[in-house]
């Protein structure tokens, strides 16, 4: 297989394009298959006990939050997008479980003082914002939310990794899907340009042309830690991949940090 250099990389100008893009057919995304895996590494490194109160920011059709209600956890996750608020509310109902799904921009979130965890997953919308701004207003939420000596997890893509070895195309194969995804880079403005094709098996297809690509701001490591001291919280951990294996560098794309309210 190639990397298929030859589809055009088009790059979005609207600033809103977070609002518009979702649909429930992420479902079917090859990525989604992991979460059980995914949930047991959150589970692992927050010691989780199934008695927590959880947030989940920019929460999606809900599949880390059904996950963790299905061990326990009260969970409250917040979407922008009212289908998967709907879908994941319908889940959460079938499965009579501890879970409320709310539809709303996560910036208006006012929960102070009452979650044990707050989430931040498959990027949790932090860099999808209009400036550096609107997207730290995601961290300032999660903080205002927990409780002392609560725990900030947010799973991103990693600035620094983008620095080193961006562009770059891969494919990612699934048991419905495979995926092309596709990362550009701007350094001058931390902004990495991302798109995807994904192909369901067993349908005829014609030969992609273009790969409509969106602007997401990345942070490393240093940067996320300053926004955290100014919100009186520390980072506590930093892996990569969802392995506790594997600890955060700038070789490492997908970078998972926590850190601690004081």
């Amino acid at each position: 297989m190639t990397d298929c250099n030859d589809i055009e990389r088009v790059i979005s100008t609207d600033k809103s394009w977070y609002k518009k893009i979702w649909t429930l057919d992420i479902k079917n995304m090859s990525w989604v298959e992991d979460t059980a895996r995914q949930v047991d590494f959150i589970w692992e490194v927050l010691a989780l006990t199934g008695r927590e109160r959880v947030l989940d920011l920019a929460c999606g059709f809900g599949r880390h939050s059904l996950e963790l209600a299905r061990r326990g956890c009260e969970v409250v996750g917040v979407d922008i997008t009212q289908d998967y608020v709907d879908d994941a509310n319908a889940s959460a109902k079938r499965e009579n479980l501890n879970a409320r799904f709310v539809a709303g921009d996560i910036r208006d979130c006012a929960y102070r003082d009452e979650f044990d965890v707050a989430l931040s997953l498959a990027d949790g919308a932090i860099g999808y914002l209009e400036n550096d701004g609107e997207n730290e207003k995601i961290f300032r939420v999660a903080a205002a939310a927990l409780k002392a000596k609560g725990k900030h997890l947010v799973d991103i893509c990693n600035g620094g990794y983008a620095r080193k070895h961006f562009p770059k195309r891969h494919w990612v194969a699934g048991n419905k899907t495979i995926s092309l995804a596709d990362f550009d880079w701007d350094d001058s403005r931390s902004l990495m340009y991302y798109g995807g094709l994904d192909l369901e098996y067993g349908k005829e297809l014609a030969r992609p042309l273009s790969v409509q690509c969106d602007p997401i701001r990345l942070y490393n490591i240093d940067e996320l830690r300053g926004i955290y001291r100014s919100l009186g919280m520390e980072v506590a951990g930093y892996y990569g991949d969802y392995k506790t294996s594997v600890l955060g560098s700038d070789d490492v794309f997908q970078i998972e940090v926590i850190a601690q309210k004081n």
